[in-house]
């Protein structure tokens, strides 16, 4: 899942720029470019359904830059600022001694060893449980290897509690009732949640040489050190290069002018923008309406962003669309397919499932984010400086102005130089994704919001 993101972040971010071009003088839109992407829109309704409303949301995936571009005169739209000759600057942050012992604690501190002991408060238990009705099992209430956090008050009350003391191999029968407003089914019933626990973990209060021949490629504590700094200076070069990428792109941007917006682009625009907050709600189990008041929004104000960020994109799209044209390039000449193969065999997967997988539209547009942006710094005078320290050294570049959704994609567990991330992470994910999607709201044990 996180690769996904990863792709969807390369061509999505085109509209979370906080720069647009400059605006010209002319119309919004033109008669010849007023055709609807409704004909792509996925037919999957909004999470504002609750409300009644209904809309259509484009699939991005579903599509390709060249038929969102069809029909448009690129060359009207928007003339084109200067994409060489550029001066930037690449800033690196430093990896200092209390960087890697902050990341190495962070990596005690998130990593799991089971125990021999009884399961305490702020231990996560791996379970098998199954929860009866009226000596029934009902839906949505059994799993199996499930990791619970003891404590963490995301299962009903008394179940959690009623694990502390718990060691592993130990079964108990929890006579527990749901709360009266859970749902139809379950609020107000008396149930029955028999449980095997198959182990007791928790994180070490300190690194030791023991912890790191565990859970580390490293043979001492020195040596996690030393692979641990080698893994802040490969992401601190890694987010250098991609901030010099976007500085690069927005400094194009903001130095192009559109003469109109062709209302084709802004609809799609803002179909992504709506696509973007749907596949996030969805994956919460929020509402719109829920979502926007939990972060103190109303519908106007998220129409208004939808619609700036429709614009955004159509500006960003028509410059790359007319950098493209002006240095002809194509997904069909040999760097594009040379650099899609590359990607799918990194991948693992054949060109069909790839594509398929991340969508035409987000290939296409990775790739020629990242040939268009190679280009401009490859014709650019390039000057490098020490970045000022950051509260979170190594870490992925910072949100930009303008992005008010968060990704609908789980993140991937954090794995330090020489650290083995668990194969249970990514089953815990799924797991728990499979429990949210149940008909009771998520695992029947769990408490609803």
């Amino acid at each position: 899942m996180r690769k996904k993101s990863i792709w969807m972040a390369g061509v999505l971010a085109l509209g979370l720029l906080a720069a647009g071009c400059s605006k010209g003088q002319g119309d919004s839109s033109s008669a010849a470019d007023t055709a609807s992407v409704s004909s792509q829109a996925s037919g999957a309704e909004s999470a504002s359904a609750e409300t009644g409303e209904s809309s259509q949301v484009t699939d991005v995936t579903n599509t390709t830059f060249a038929e969102v571009m069809e029909g448009i005169d690129v060359a009207s739209c928007v003339t084109l600022g200067d994409y060489k000759g550029l001066s930037l600057t690449r800033e690196i942050q430093q990896v200092s001694d209390e960087d890697v012992q902050n990341a190495i604690s962070s990596a005690v501190a998130t990593t799991l060893q089971e125990v021999d002991d009884t399961a305490a408060e702020g231990d996560t238990v791996n379970i098998d449980y199954v929860g009866k009705l009226d000596g029934e099992e009902f839906e949505g209430g059994t799993a199996d290897g499930y990791d619970l956090v003891l404590g963490s008050h995301s299962f009903i009350d008394g179940f959690e509690d009623g694990l502390i003391g718990c060691k592993a191999g130990d079964e108990k029968k929890l006579k527990l009732t749901f709360p009266a407003n859970y749902n139809e089914k379950l609020g107000g019933k008396d149930v029955v949640f028999e449980v095997k626990v198959n182990a007791v973990k928790r994180a070490a209060k300190e690194i030791s040489e023991d912890w790191v021949l565990a859970n580390t490629d490293s043979g001492s504590i020195a040596d996690y050190e030393r692979a641990t700094r080698v893994q802040l200076e490969e992401s601190n070069a890694a987010s250098s290069e991609y901030n010099l990428q976007s500085s690069a792109w927005q400094t194009v941007v903001e130095g192009s002018t559109v003469n109109q917006y062709p209302e084709k682009l802004v609809e799609f625009g803002s179909a992504v923008y709506a696509n973007q907050l749907e596949s996030y709600c969805q994956y919460y189990n929020v509402s719109l309406d829920d979502y926007l008041t939990t972060v103190g929004s109303s519908k106007e104000e998220y129409e208004e962003q939808k619609k700036s960020y429709g614009e955004n994109l159509a500006a960003q799209l028509l410059v790359m669309a007319a950098i493209e044209s002006a240095e002809g390039m194509s997904n069909e000449d040999e760097e594009y397919h040379t650099l899609l193969e590359q990607y799918v065999a990194d991948s693992g997967m054949d060109q069909e499932a790839f594509i398929s997988y991340y969508g035409s539209f987000n290939v296409e547009q990775t790739i020629m984010m990242k040939r268009i942006s190679d280009l401009i710094i490859a014709n650019a005078t390039v000057s490098e400086k020490v970045a000022e320290p950051e509260s979170t050294p190594g870490s992925d570049a910072a949100e930009t102005e303008g992005s008010r959704i968060p990704e609908g994609e789980g993140s991937a567990p954090l794995d330090e130089a020489g650290s083995r991330t668990s194969e249970n992470d990514e089953s815990q994910t799924s797991g728990a994704e499979e429990s949210q999607a149940s008909e009771t709201g998520g695992s029947a044990a769990s408490e609803t919001e």
